[in-house]
């Protein structure tokens, strides 16, 4: 009989243990943080982080950008895209860090974390969006697209607001990259050699040369006086391999003066690749901001207000006599000698 009571009595205690724990378990799920996290976002949409590594080899050196450029284009030869983010994320820390000094490269990492290169991809956006808008006219003979159509004609002309950054430029006619001389746009490769390998065209007239600026990214083969082309795309489509291939042996040759704006065309995610669109999709949280929440406690002391009515102080009367000592000091004195 005894026995068949302790044994009871240790199955009640096991259902009591089991009921804790299945009671802690629902607790801590329902349980929700109680910190306030707070993010300020850009304006603009994300840019890929392939494009921002570039962007920060150049501020460090300008030979780098076109090093980390053709290192990239090996690799994607020689090595299978990346299967996740984090994939291609070390992919472009590992190319990156390559070309820089061990130092370097934990500031390089850190800065690339921080996204602080997107910026300057959002200003090629609107100088790409500058360069589909201010089309030449339609009797120059080599500003034609694929399908035979004047391009004058397929991209039309707007104005463009400078305060407007959150506009990314659409892929025009389906194509991701093209070249401008100042003179015609570019869209296919076979049209730049064909007007590279005419001199006439490749001397024109000075004043429709595009403008360049200081973050301009020129190749270090190109000659000053040379023709300018600037090859608008992102590193990793197949449009921005053949047409910096073509470019490069051209400024090689004194042609052109070789100059890339990466710009990555909306509609083009597919083509880049997962680690070119990598940062392309995601909103962007702009770094070096922060936000302090203060909450104040606010405590009351209840009062009896029959006390105040007949006259009687709540104060220590101590504290307004001046001729009591307090730690060593008369104040009634004090006052006295220095009134």
């Amino acid at each position: 009989m005894e026995t068949h009571v302790r044994s009871r009595f240790c199955t009640l205690i096991v259902l009591a243990c089991f009921l804790f724990c299945g009671l802690t378990f629902v607790g801590a799920q329902n349980r929700r943080p109680k910190n306030v996290q707070i993010a300020v976002r850009e304006k603009w949409s994300g840019t890929p982080l392939l494009l921002e590594a570039g962007e920060l080899l150049s501020k460090e050196s300008k030979n780098l950008f076109w090093e980390f450029i053709d290192d990239w284009l090996h690799v994607v030869k020689t090595d299978g895209d990346s299967h996740s983010a984090k994939d291609c994320l070390r992919k472009v820390l590992k190319q990156s860090s390559s070309l820089l000094s061990e130092s370097l490269a934990s500031l390089f990492e850190f800065s690339l974390t921080l996204r602080s290169a997107s910026p300057r991809l959002v200003l090629f956006r609107q100088l790409a969006e500058e360069s589909l808008s201010s089309f030449p006219l339609s009797n120059d003979s080599y500003t034609s697209n694929v399908n035979g159509i004047d391009a004058s004609e397929a991209i039309e002309t707007k104005k463009l607001d400078p305060l407007l950054v959150d506009v990314n430029p659409k892929n025009p006619g389906g194509k991701c990259c093209w070249v401008d001389t100042g003179g015609a746009l570019f869209f296919d490769v076979t049209e730049l050699q064909s007007w590279l390998q005419r001199p006439n065209d490749l001397s024109g007239d000075s004043f429709q040369q595009p403008e360049l600026y200081d973050f301009d990214h020129i190749h270090f083969d190109s000659n000053i006086m040379n023709p300018i082309a600037i090859l608008y795309g992102a590193l990793g489509t197949d449009c921005f391999r053949q047409f910096h291939v073509t470019l490069v042996q051209a400024a090689k040759e004194g042609k052109v003066k070789y100059v890339v704006r990466p710009v990555l065309p909306s509609g083009c995610e597919a083509e880049v690749g997962l680690c070119g669109a990598v940062g392309a999709r995601d909103s962007l949280n702009l770094g070096g901001y922060g936000v302090e929440l203060a909450l104040k406690n606010m405590e009351y002391n209840a009062m009896d207000d029959n006390t105040i009515k007949k006259g009687v102080t709540l104060e220590d009367p101590r504290t307004e006599d001046l001729s009591q000592e307090v730690r060593g000091f008369i104040f009634s004195k004090i006052l006295d000698r220095e009134p």
